[in-house]
């Protein structure tokens, strides 16, 4: 793994990937670049289930309204109607979940209507291929099933409760996974998780900055590289205490950071924690004037993700 990728920690077995149980649910602990770990909080059933719901409804409406608008609503039994709403449903199913997550960044409209987004358990943003492994195990998951149960007959009912027993499975399986994840989600190495509200307290951006951090200027291309996760991150460090133990660890971040956004002007030691400073007051304002902080601009990760980049 390199150094620019972030790295999980998920439970107290070392080198585990199992969920950290605290107050207010399971928690996914990632340790970025900089070193400072931060939690997010997976995503309750409750939540993702009502986000499935949402997102049914919307697709089930669509198909309902190419129906209606090819004229076959009324014009034919229920069981023909049945059968081709579901394959009308099968092929805009898919499409829907791997487009909004790609557009918002691991967030359809059910998701983001109950505050969860997917994310990748390495700590980076969704790739591609995670999302479209993710959506299409889903199929095979959910929607087969349930497509399979709805066309159950009276004189043929081995196949669909064959599917009910498999969709039980299904809705049990996050319950025994340390992260709540569901089979697509173990096998595309994602989570999803509550989506952390990015509010910074406002008065470290707002403190009297050192004078030495007034020769630091950044451009929007050197901003555009980070988000608001690592802001976060950022802020954290720089509320902790000063002391000696904590002077590597400001030294190290000052470099990464100048490293990543190619800032090639000198900084002495004694200035780095300016520099820091400077750097999170200069992010900060980038980001919530492009009213981009905490959405789509969520982590450093999400231009490159979005195009196929790993």
């Amino acid at each position: 793994m390199s150094a620019e990728t972030a790295t999980v920690k998920s439970g107290t077995v070392k080198g585990g990937r199992s969920g950290k149980a605290k107050a207010g649910g399971r928690l996914l602990t990632i340790i970025p670049p900089e070193g400072v770990p931060f939690d997010l909080r997976i995503a309750s059933l409750f939540a993702r289930a009502g986000a499935q719901i949402i997102d049914i409804i919307i697709t089930v409406g669509v198909s309902l309204l190419l129906l209606a608008a090819v004229g076959l609503i009324g014009s034919v039994d229920f069981a023909t109607a049945t059968a081709i709403a579901s394959l009308i449903f099968l092929f805009i199913g898919t499409p829907y979940y791997i487009l909004a997550e790609l557009l918002a960044n691991g967030r359809t409209p059910g998701k983001r209507l109950l505050g969860i987004r997917a994310v990748s358990v390495e700590g980076g943003g969704l790739s591609v291929h995670q999302i479209v492994v993710r959506n299409l195990l889903k199929e095979i998951e959910i929607f087969t099933p349930i497509l399979l149960l709805l066309g159950a007959t009276p004189d043929n009912l081995l196949i669909p409760l064959i599917a009910l027993a498999w969709l039980i499975v299904v809705v049990a399986f996050p319950a025994f996974t340390a992260q709540s994840q569901r089979i697509g989600d173990l096998i595309a190495g994602t989570a999803v998780i509550a989506a952390p509200s990015a509010a910074l307290l406002p008065d470290l951006a707002s403190a009297p900055a050192p004078p030495s951090a007034e020769r630091f200027v950044f451009t929007p291309a050197q901003m555009d590289l980070y988000g608001a996760y690592e802001l976060q991150v950022l802020e954290k460090l720089l509320r902790g205490e000063r002391n000696e133990i904590n002077r590597p660890r400001l030294s190290d971040v000052a470099m990464r950071i100048r490293h990543k956004i190619g800032y090639e002007e000198t900084i002495a030691p004694h200035e780095e924690e300016a520099f820091l400073q400077a750097f999170y007051t200069a992010q900060r304002g980038y980001l919530e004037q492009k009213k981009l902080f905490g959405d789509a601009r969520a982590d450093k990760h999400y231009g490159s993700e979005h195009s196929g980049a790993d």
